[in-house]
């Protein structure tokens, strides 16, 4: 096997993720999804999907970046997957406000503000499904929509952790290539923690490799930092992210932030800035504004004190001190990566 890139030599594996790299990777072109309808999420369509509205005013997810928005910057969680679909399809980001998400039936992680119970991180109620299966009941589920005037063009791989399964965005990218799909009516997005990329990496043979890195700059990849400074897993994730960049995956990172102090920040800046300059003009900060029914039975869940200012507004300070912008100047799909 040749050489991997620099950014993607350091595979060292924990259990958790070895463990869930195995329950999802169950074949070469087979892989485990949670099934949906034994779920508590909401929106199930059928085992493979379920509906989400990425924009929504009523619970402050807005594209913050935009004119219309942008006073509401640091009050609402930035949501602007339709921007970005817009920006690959043409048109209006309204035009793209729904999204199909399909759950792969492990993760390496398990944090407490996860909306997804941990059993379907653990791979319980799961099934086995192929690349092919899988853009089948999209285009299926797509077709039912239109007829009811609804326009889905959103396949979002999420989890559970999707960069276990490297080979499932490659095989899905080549599904919707051969169907003549991608770069005119769907765009293909991944939510991921960005820690198990070289892991996974390291376990593709090289033509595998070629094709990932051919498949990458057509993937969206929203990815959320899970760890702060010297957390267990910060060092992971900051390699991951290095990796994701240096495949060319178009990368929008974020951070809850609800718990992030100032030093920590200003270590995440360094960290992106040195991955990739325009990273940390892309970072989302949210204020973890969640009401899932699961995470009622959560406990420790990041909170924001009523009277302490909102965290992107940290984030806004270091940008303007080391860059002189601000917290989304404009559109996060406007910010070249290098």
């Amino acid at each position: 096997m040749t050489a991997l890139p620099p950014a993607l030599q350091e595979h060292e594996s924990t259990p958790a993720m070895a463990r869930a790299y195995r329950i999802v990777n169950v074949g070469p072109a087979e892989f485990a999804f949670t099934d949906l309808t034994k779920t508590r999420i909401g929106d199930e369509q059928n085992r493979f999907f379920r509906l989400f509205v990425p924009v929504k005013q009523q619970r402050m997810r807005l594209p913050t970046a935009l004119p219309e928005f942008r006073t509401l910057r640091h009050f609402a969680n930035l949501s602007d997957s339709p921007v970005t679909a817009a920006a690959r399809l043409g048109g209006r980001w309204s035009d793209y406000n729904l999204a199909a998400i399909t759950q792969v039936a492990a993760c390496n992680f398990r944090c407490t503000y996860c909306y997804v119970d941990f059993r379907h991180l653990a791979g319980h109620d799961a099934f086995t499904a192929t690349p092919a299966d899988v853009v089948d009941e999209f285009l299926v589920l797509r077709s039912r929509l239109r007829e009811q005037g609804r326009t889905l063009a959103i396949l979002r791989i999420s989890g559970g952790e999707p960069l276990l399964a490297p080979r499932l965005l490659v095989g899905v990218h080549g599904e919707l290539v051969r169907r003549q799909l991608l770069h005119t009516k769907v765009v293909l997005k991944a939510e991921s923690n960005a820690s198990a990329l070289p892991f996974a990496m390291s376990r593709m043979e090289p033509r595998e490799q070629q094709a990932l890195r051919a498949a990458a700059p057509d993937i969206t990849l929203h990815v959320t930092l899970h760890s702060r400074p010297g957390g267990r897993d910060w060092d992971s994730v900051v390699k991951g992210v290095a990796a994701a960049v240096e495949l060319g995956f178009d990368v929008y990172p974020a951070i809850g932030g609800a718990d992030w102090p100032r030093e920590d920040m200003v270590v995440l800046f360094e960290s992106l800035r040195g991955i990739a300059p325009g990273l940390p003009l892309r970072l989302a900060v949210r204020p973890f504004i969640l009401s899932y029914e699961i995470l009622r039975d959560r406990r420790s869940l990041p909170q924001l004190d009523e009277n302490s200012d909102a965290p992107s507004l940290l984030w806004e300070g270091i940008l303007q001190e080391r860059l002189g912008v601000s917290y989304m100047e404009q559109p996060r799909h406007a910010v070249a990566l290098i």
